[in-house]
């Protein structure tokens, strides 16, 4: 072989290596990157995890707030009914014992909302409205 041609084959051969070279330098330097985007998006990941617990957390804390306000709520509606039931009872044995005594009573009556023309009152009326 001639020496230009040993030459031009080596020449060849270092730009290939250097080629290569700086593929591999490339590539780690890509790996690099995205292994440190690995770890932050895993970061992320498990401070997201630890969020979705607390809030989790603070959802069966609420959840459990929420059924002893219903049962305090439920309670109390039992013991004002019971009061009242007691107190219906009484006044229905009251009713009972005592001689009506209609003298004391106020007699209600119904009024319509529209003034009846035919009543001497509807005229009244639309005379003080004027």
């Amino acid at each position: 072989m001639s020496e230009t041609f040993e030459q031009s084959i080596v020449s060849h051969l270092e730009e290939h290596v250097e080629l290569a070279i700086s593929t591999v330098q490339k590539l780690r330097a890509e790996k690099l990157e995205l292994e440190a985007e690995i770890a932050r998006l895993n970061s992320n990941v498990l401070q997201r995890d630890t969020k979705i617990q607390e809030l989790e957390t603070r959802n069966s804390e609420l959840e459990e707030e929420l059924d002893l306000e219903r049962l305090g709520t439920s309670q109390e509606r039992s013991e004002i009914k019971e009061r009242l039931e007691d107190l219906m009872d009484v006044l229905a044995v009251s009713n009972e014992t005592e001689e009506p005594d209609t003298g004391d009573e106020i007699a209600f009556t119904a009024q319509d909302d529209e003034p009846d023309e035919t009543s001497p009152s509807s005229s009244a009326d639309s005379a003080h409205s004027e």
